[in-house]
């Protein structure tokens, strides 16, 4: 098989440093790179066999595909660092594959539609915002797509919807989504095909009472993005940007729309509980738009002390939860989610 494969090196790093995104900034070394390390996962679980990989030279292809001994041949040479303008000589590069793996976000699927090319392509999730509906559920996701591909010609494809937004206006709490075009994709279980979607608050209050009610004042709560969290702290009169990570302790606001390094301080003083609610429409916990939870937050704050919240609304949509995120901790097949004044639901996890 003739396979292109390639990275976006500057996708995801604009998340743990809570940029909201990567569209404006520039590495400051490649070690610092979210989506090599993804990259990496990925070829690390895939079967090749004979395939010939068409690759970029360098960080975004055949360096890589050097640590793996894959067979490859460069098509493009971009500049360092790359650019999205690389990403669409990259793809204009190529002739005729059978598929075309790409490692990167909401951003890189745009430059990718923008070719107007008819190729079938494997998302492999590494941005920041994620709003886009053609992404594996994770690397290792898409590696069992990839293989299934290369060992089988039976496959179903479906055109899936390629969404980004105005970085600036997020960063502002502003959520403006735009869609960019159709992308080609398998149609698979693998792969999360929903949009983001927004959803009535219904019982939020409720939700919020609950969790207010039962807060420990020696505990810090970590209150995650979306309507549903944030009323938990309109009810408390605090009000901050609705796309942020914000931290209370004993009903009283100690931090605003913090970043990862800044997270991870605060929790490695004292027990958090952090609550979140799953993306609409997709049903992703932590991995998408919320890369301010690393691994090693999501490690110290441990499973236990995770509060998952949703409207019935919003919940009704979801078939299953998942969760994209590097962990050492075992993970449980089904989760409790908070759905009104002491009300649960069941849903499992995918992880």
């Amino acid at each position: 098989m003739k396979i292109g494969f390639f990275v976006n090196p500057l996708a995801g790093y604009g998340g743990e440093i809570n940029n909201k995104g990567s569209d404006n900034l520039k590495l400051e070394s490649i070690e610092k790179s979210y989506s090599l390390g993804v990259a990496r996962k990925f070829l690390s679980k895939i079967i090749p066999g004979d395939s010939l990989f068409y690759v970029p030279y360098g960080y975004m292809g055949s360096y890589l595909l050097d640590e793996f001994s894959y067979k490859y041949e460069i098509t493009y040479y971009p500049e360092y660092p790359s650019s999205s303008q690389d990403t669409v000589n990259f793809i204009k590069s190529l002739v005729n594959p059978d598929f075309v793996c790409f490692v990167g976000g909401d951003g890189t699927a745009r430059d990718i539609v923008s070719c107007g090319t008819g190729f079938l392509f494997i998302g492999i999730p590494a941005g920041v915002k994620m709003y886009s509906s053609v992404f594996s559920i994770n690397a290792e996701h898409a590696a069992s797509l990839f293989n299934s591909l290369v060992s089988s010609k039976n496959y179903e494809t479906t055109y899936a919807e390629v969404n980004d937004i105005n970085e600036e206006d997020y960063r502002n709490g502003r959520l403006s989504i735009k869609n960019y075009g159709l992308m080609k994709i398998i149609k698979s279980g693998d792969v999360v095909i929903n949009s983001k979607a927004e959803y009535s608050q219904g019982s939020a209050g409720d939700i919020a009472e609950y969790i207010i009610d039962n807060m420990d004042n020696n505990t810090y709560y970590l209150i995650g993005p979306g309507t549903t969290c944030k009323e938990i702290l309109l009810n408390l009169g605090i009000k901050t940007n609705i796309l942020g990570f914000d931290l209370i302790l004993n009903k009283s606001l100690v931090a605003s729309d913090i970043d990862e390094p800044t997270i991870y301080h605060y929790v490695s003083q004292k027990r958090t509980v952090m609550i979140i609610s799953p993306i609409g429409g997709q049903g992703f916990l932590l991995g998408r738009g919320n890369k301010q939870i690393s691994g090693r937050v999501f490690d110290l704050i441990g499973f236990d002390n995770i509060i998952i919240v949703s409207t019935e609304e919003k919940l009704n949509d979801i078939k299953d939860l998942y969760i994209d995120i590097n962990t050492s901790k075992k993970l449980p097949e089904y989760v409790r989610i908070l759905t009104g004044y002491g009300y649960f639901k069941i849903k499992r996890l995918v992880h």
